[in-house]
């Protein structure tokens, strides 16, 4: 599959963060892993991580940890 480059040769922006929250508005929980937004989305897992990561960023969501190496975001409002 092609992906459209802007003007400066990078990829275009496919999903936004605002598409990021959405799934959590219409989630039955606002509590969600990287991997349900990625799979919700049809997106990587990393992609979905480092947007994620990004709205935790702006303070967007909450992040927390739950393992080892697990983690849940959680939407507040």
């Amino acid at each position: 599959m092609d992906r459209e480059r802007d003007e400066s040769g990078k990829y275009t922006e496919q999903v936004t963060l605002d598409d990021v929250l959405s799934v959590f508005k219409q989630a039955d929980l606002p509590v969600l892993t990287a991997s349900e937004v990625a799979e919700e989305l049809d997106i990587s897992r990393p992609s979905a991580y480092n947007k994620l990561e990004e709205l935790v960023e702006k303070g967007e969501i909450h992040k927390k940890k739950v393992g080892a190496r697990a983690a849940v975001y959680i939407r507040m409002n």
